[in-house]
């Protein structure tokens, strides 16, 4: 699974890690600020140091009401754009002040302090994207480099392999995150199909693909409460195989579930709108729930699924009424108050009444 398509190619690995971040940032800032002013009697010169100071500080307050504002949708839209050009903004910022520590101030051990409490955090946040990642760390690895090389600033090789030994600690500390991340997203993922193979066993037949019967008591009580703004009525459609038993005899049960998958394909393929469903009922036995303005056009479904099983010419020899597959149908229309149970039992009744006059035919209530 690629981790871009659940994050983006730049992103933060969480609202609360990212207000982490931004929060130590300012607690940074005031916390060298209080050290600036504690510290005057050593001579500091701090007209190159201050100025970057107050900017970040001011840029972390900005990004923290930013994120506060936008919260779960900060890897979204405009800001998720920006966040590379802001995360290089912290990386220059910082590389300035660590440059001004070191150059101007001489104190590399506080440098190696603020870099360990800066980066890992970084890494914490920005585990997700190598990009970010590198953006943060890239200008202050350059200024640590330059500072090992320049003949003006003491800051030694020892020193300089204390800042290489943490750059290591933070790539290898990413990888570890994005690992268990990964890992995350893969069982996360793994369990989503499972409920959705859980669901679909649970409301569909294996077989047909249609709706099963658990499923039918659902779909008539939402349909029923959607009944209540419209003035269309609920009706439905009992479907039976005619002699499907002897189908079954003379092709075997293998053509027999071939038989009831094209007869599942030809009734769904008869359904007008989303209002509609089928059902398998069981064996041989289809439902339909149709919303309709009137009994004439529940018939019109009925007829739509006689005129595509006859179009798709399922040989039947076994059958005395057709060399093909034909169904026998009963409609009922389902009035306030009326229960599945009893709705299914006027259905039946037209169903049977439709078996007796020679099958391959529709039997509806004609006051209905």
């Amino acid at each position: 699974m690629d981790i871009k398509h659940s994050t983006g190619e730049w992103a933060i690995a969480s609202v609360k890690g990212y207000l982490w971040f931004l929060g130590l940032n300012i607690i940074f800032c005031g916390w060298l600020v209080l050290r600036l002013f504690g510290g005057a009697s050593l001579g500091f010169q701090t007209q190159n140091y201050t100025p970057a100071l107050y900017v970040i500080f001011a840029f972390s307050l900005f990004n923290l009401v930013m994120t506060l504002k936008l919260g779960d949708r900060i890897n979204e839209g405009l800001y998720q754009k920006c966040l590379p050009l802001i995360v290089f903004i912290f990386g220059l910022l910082w590389s300035i002040i660590f440059f001004n520590l070191l150059h101007d101030f001489n104190q590399p051990t506080m440098t190696l302090m603020i870099l360990v409490m800066l980066l890992l955090p970084a890494t914490i946040t920005f585990y997700i994207s190598w990009l970010l990642l590198a953006l943060i760390s890239l200008p202050i690895l350059l200024v640590m480099i330059y500072c090992v090389m320049s003949p003006e600033v003491h800051f030694t090789l020892v020193q300089g392999i204390a800042t290489a030994i943490i750059l290591a600690v933070v790539m290898s500390a990413r990888y570890i995150l994005l690992e268990a991340y990964l890992r995350t997203q893969r069982s996360e993922y793994e369990k989503s199909l499972l409920i959705k193979k859980l669901v679909r066993l649970a409301n569909y037949d294996t077989l047909t693909g249609l709706y099963n019967r658990h499923s039918l008591k659902e779909f008539f009580t939402q349909s029923t409460q959607n009944l209540e703004k419209t003035k269309n009525s609920l009706f439905l459609i009992v479907l039976d195989i005619d002699f499907f038993k002897q189908y079954n005899d003379i092709y075997g049960h293998v053509e027999g579930d071939k038989c009831l998958i094209q007869v599942s394909r030809c009734i769904e393929q008869s359904l007008r709108k989303a209002s509609d469903a089928a059902f398998r009922f069981g064996g041989e036995e289809f439902v339909v729930l149709a919303v309709c303005d009137s009994m004439s056009n529940a018939v019109s479904i009925a007829r739509r699924i006689q005129y595509a099983l006859s179009s798709a010419r399922i040989r039947h020899t076994g059958s005395s009424v057709s060399d093909r597959v034909t169904v026998s149908q009963g409609i009922a229309k389902w009035h306030p108050d009326m229960h599945l149970e009893t709705l299914l039992e006027f259905a039946d009744k037209s169903l049977y009444q439709a078996k007796r006059e020679g099958r391959n035919r529709i039997v509806w209530d004609k006051n209905g």
